[in-house]
């Protein structure tokens, strides 16, 4: 006859040691980002979350870091190139009209990045990343003010309207982005 009372005190070890962390961890389920440009350098944040200029409804959560026109942009997270576009003059100040490049990553959301200059996408459709590889140069063009970079992330859904995710960069050194703030790529 098999030993229940055995058997019960098996199942509770192994249930208390991965409860208490010394058994099998279980992937981590919010992903962490990288700040979108190279280790190193910094830009200060203009517009964070829930902004009052352009950041709200579908689109409160997102980044607009301050950045010259031509200034290295990077890939937040690994992913594959799904759109390109670097016709617009910048200073075109035509909603609709942005340089961008949109990555879909592996786990179905994508990380969209605005603003580029022109000519300034410096990858291909369909092309494969790793996250912090340089993807494209900041710029002007589109719905902005001032030369700046604006990204963000969605899930399932890449078309401008989409509902976008709240996101930690892992290297920024805080949780929360705050406008106002210069972040350094750590």
């Amino acid at each position: 006859m098999p030993n229940v009372r055995a058997g019960r005190l098996s199942l509770f070890i192994a249930i208390t040691a991965v409860a208490c962390g010394d058994g099998p961890t279980a992937p981590d389920p919010e992903p962490t980002y990288l700040l979108p440009f190279p280790v190193g350098d910094s830009a200060l944040l203009i517009q964070g979350n829930h902004g009052s200029f352009t950041h709200f409804g579908p689109s409160a959560y997102g980044f607009d870091f301050r950045m010259t026109i031509g200034r290295v942009v990077t890939a937040m997270r690994a992913g594959q190139v799904v759109a390109v576009e670097e016709r617009y003059l910048d200073g075109n100040r035509t909603p609709g009209q942005e340089n961008l490049v949109f990555l879909r990553h592996d786990d179905g959301t994508f990380a969209r990045y605005y603003h580029l200059t022109v000519n300034g996408a410096l990858v291909s459709l369909g092309q494969r990343v790793a996250a912090g590889d340089t993807i494209g140069l900041s710029g002007d063009t589109g719905y902005s003010t001032t030369p700046h970079l604006h990204v963000d992330v969605t899930r399932d859904c890449v078309a401008w309207g989409c509902q976008t995710v709240w996101i930690r960069f892992q290297n920024a050194g805080a949780d929360t982005l705050v406008a106002g703030r210069v972040y350094r790529a750590q």
